[in-house]
């Protein structure tokens, strides 16, 4: 058994957390596990691309192989367009619509395209998978930094590898008490907003 995931968003979505919780959890059920990052130049607003590799035999590399992931989560469209070539044809993503534009953008040195060129570019590659506004899904929680939790929950209604109650349990070991019952709502949210 061999299972390859990638997260990309940028600096301060909580990516890295997610990753840890997803690794963490399958090292609790007996697998062996690799969880690496590589970062932009910025920590905050920076892209920030997680590998969790996860087999039930030897891994030789901690960075996923081009075109081999089996489930990407894109935080942030921009930052899933540019990583969807490391999806497998077979793979499926799931990609958070909100928008965060880089500071180059911001400053109209950088164009930052439209949602719906970054949707048909997506579709554009011949991969399958989702798009949810988690954004906007944990803003209606009351926190917009319950996004990561969101994409949690939905990483678990495409994922059978482990079961969700493990992965909420997990996260909720390495949160702070008080954020526990936001926390429980925004990953139902997640799995609620994945039909499959």
């Amino acid at each position: 058994m061999k299972f390859d995931l990638v997260i990309a968003g940028v600096g301060g979505q909580g990516n890295i957390l997610a990753s840890q919780v997803i690794a963490k959890c399958a090292m609790d059920a007996g697998y062996n596990v690799v969880n690496t990052e590589t970062k932009g130049a910025a920590q905050r607003g920076g892209s920030v691309l997680s590998h969790v590799r996860i087999a039930d035999s030897e891994i030789y590399s901690p960075l996923v192989p081009q075109g081999q992931a089996d489930i990407l989560l894109g935080f942030e469209p921009l930052e899933a367009l540019r990583y969807i070539n490391m999806l497998s044809k077979q793979g499926t993503y799931i990609i958070n619509t909100a928008p965060v534009p880089t500071i180059l953008a911001n400053l109209k040195v950088d164009e930052y395209p439209s949602q719906e060129q970054m949707i048909a570019a997506i579709k554009d590659k011949g991969v399958s998978g989702y798009f949810l506004n988690a954004t906007q899904a944990a803003k209606d929680i009351g926190n917009v930094l319950l996004t990561n939790v969101i994409m949690l929950g939905a990483f678990t209604r495409i994922s059978k590898l482990l079961p969700p109650d493990a992965i909420l349990q997990m996260l909720l070991s390495m949160v702070k008490e008080k954020f526990h019952a936001d926390d429980k709502k925004a990953f139902e949210c997640g799995q609620r907003l994945i039909q499959v």
